[in-house]
């Protein structure tokens, strides 16, 4: 029996109360004392029993899962989201169902129609780069208005109303090249890989704009088509122009750049200062440690998963978007007294 999963019913006979006892136990309900909570979920463990959530979602109209759309699986940032998305929803009493659109319109379009059949009480949304170029909000709209609540995280798009988690991705590189104009850097280099997102478009926007404010300095710019010929196109730039610092989009840009201006000849950070966005363990680890923007990805799945659940309880509350602070992280490639 141990190995066997039980009824509902079975674990209320075993225990000698209603099944209706033990349902509200297991769910913290208030009318249950913390006594017989505490003794009905160790017998739910001690004799295997588990809910069917399927069943749940056929009575409460509920599935206790939320579905989680990332346009990448290999980005640190997306992995640190999806970390405190989890931590969150399961403290809730939620599951989630996560699922990746690798960066494509078509992928995406497909996947929130998957989850919208029954599937998923509510999603949480990364746009997908395809999706941000093409300029298309259709399917997120349709989705919604099929009431399945989406809250959108990182990469969003003001014409769709939904609750929305951001950073202050203008303010935060802004922030960032002044510092390396603080420390002497006059020549920055904005590298990209995100270009035609809101987050790329407003990372760039902050970028230029310290540089305007210092006096019209040049502005300096690689977007990124294919990683496979970045290594070549740097290398070009650092052989034919001088580069003093480097602004990169997001952690993986940030890294290469440092391996790619070291095999270069440059010295780190005395030729050339870098700081890249997010602070994963691939930031901590580089040769030297990379100066980040920390992006605090698991505050921001951590508040994205409340909201959502918020507006699972509770439809009729105004849409709001709340913008997350970004963080300095000095490390090795930016210069002492930075």
């Amino acid at each position: 029996m141990k190995n066997k999963k039980i009824t509902l019913k079975e674990l209320a006979s075993i225990l000698k109360v209603s099944v209706s006892t033990v349902s509200k136990a297991l769910n913290d309900s208030y009318e249950i004392s913390e006594a017989t909570k505490k003794k009905v979920k160790t017998a739910a463990i001690k004799y295997n029993y588990s809910p069917n959530l399927l069943a749940q979602g056929l009575k409460t109209r509920r599935t206790k899962i939320i579905g989680v759309v990332i346009p990448d699986m290999r980005a640190p940032f997306f992995i640190r989201v999806l970390r405190g998305i989890e931590k969150e929803a399961s403290k809730k009493g939620y599951n989630i169902l996560t699922c990746f659109s690798n960066e494509s319109f078509e992928k995406e379009k497909a996947t929130l129609e998957m989850l919208s059949q029954g599937n998923v009480d509510g999603i949480l949304m990364s746009l997908s780069k395809e999706t941000q170029e093409l300029g298309q909000i259709d399917h997120v709209n349709e989705i919604m208005s099929n009431g399945i609540p989406v809250t959108l995280f990182d990469r969003v798009d003001d014409r769709i109303e939904c609750d929305k988690v951001i950073i202050n991705d203008f303010e935060s590189t802004y922030f960032a090249t002044k510092e390396l104009l603080k420390a002497g850097a006059r020549n920055i280099l904005f590298i990209s890989p995100i270009s035609t997102t809101t987050i790329g478009k407003n990372r760039y926007r902050g970028y230029a704009f310290a540089l305007r404010e210092h006096g019209n300095l040049e502005e300096k710019v690689l977007s990124i088509e294919e990683y496979k010929d970045f290594s070549a196109d740097l290398n070009r730039i650092l052989s034919t122009e001088k580069v003093d610092g480097i602004i990169a989009a997001n952690e993986l840009t940030g890294i290469s750049a440092v391996n790619i201006a070291s095999r270069h000849g440059l010295r780190i950070p005395e030729d050339i200062s870098i700081i890249g966005f997010t602070n994963g363990l691939l930031s901590m680890n580089s040769n030297p440690p990379l100066t980040t923007m920390s992006q605090h990805g698991k505050e921001i799945g951590r508040v994205a998963t409340t909201k959502l659940l918020d507006r699972l309880n509770n439809s009729k509350l105004d849409y709001t978007t709340t913008v997350i602070e970004t963080t300095l992280i000095k490390r090795g490639t930016t210069r002492l007294g930075f």
